[in-house]
């Protein structure tokens, strides 16, 4: 019998960021947009091009479980009117940081694989994360994560985890991938600070945030990002 909580839902089997859909969805909505009107984008007017309603319902609730389409939510007003200004790797690295906000597996799996085992494995593979899934099930806070999930499941969450890294720029290489520290966007950096500033207003705490310890792992990293959002943030009000 074992002694754990409820298995945690993930949404990391189904697909990856889902970046070309939530970019057309901004383009196509306002910034003061409600929940209905962005169901309505995507469901009712099919603003996605998806082929059949049951399609543009599918891919709603993928963006909802990743997105949290919480409109009265300040951080998600932050992170909704940040996207139109940010590309490339930078929103990647946006998208990932809000889906890892509700998604404590994804957030897991980062922590254990990328910030971990980049320093004992310099290439990374969907084998390798494979592997690194299995073993992490058989250990006693990895069963609470991974507990009766199937092979298959595993084996979809390790490829849309790499798509992930490589999306973010945390992975580079064509048939191997190497793990990397990517340049850390801007507009990641911005919203990374405002979850931990959330969690821990005014507190020295502040730089323990998983946000901001999301690239290296450590507190030198998270003063970096910290300081260069406050020197941006200066700049702008100059």
């Amino acid at each position: 019998m074992h002694n754990l909580k409820p298995k945690l839902k993930t949404t990391l089997a189904s697909s990856g960021l889902l970046l070309a859909e939530l970019t057309v969805l901004v383009s196509n909505s306002g910034r003061d947009s409600t929940y209905d009107h962005l169901r309505n984008k995507v469901v009712d007017d099919n603003v996605l091009l998806k082929p059949s309603i049951q399609s543009c319902q599918v891919i709603w609730g993928k963006l909802l479980a990743r997105y949290r389409f919480d409109i009265q939510d300040d951080l998600f007003q932050i992170w909704w009117n940040l996207i139109p200004q940010t590309e490339n790797y930078d929103l990647a690295q946006l998208a990932t940081l809000r889906w890892a906000q509700y998604d404590l597996i994804l957030r897991f799996l980062w922590n254990e694989i990328y910030l971990v085992r980049r320093n004992m494995e310099p290439s990374v593979q969907s084998e390798n994360i494979i592997a690194f899934i299995k073993e992490l099930k058989g250990a006693h806070l990895g069963k609470r994560f991974f507990l009766d999930r199937s092979e298959n499941v595993q084996v979809r969450m390790a490829q849309h985890f790499l798509l992930l890294l490589r999306d973010c720029g945390a992975a580079k290489g064509k048939k191997i991938k190497k793990f990397v520290t990517p340049p850390i966007g801007k507009n990641a950096s911005c919203y990374a600070v405002h979850l931990a500033k959330r969690e821990f207003p005014g507190s020295h705490e502040i730089l323990e945030h998983w946000a901001l310890k999301w690239w290296g792992g450590n507190s030198s990293k998270a003063n970096e990002i910290l300081n260069r959002t406050r020197i941006n943030e200066d700049l702008h009000r100059s």
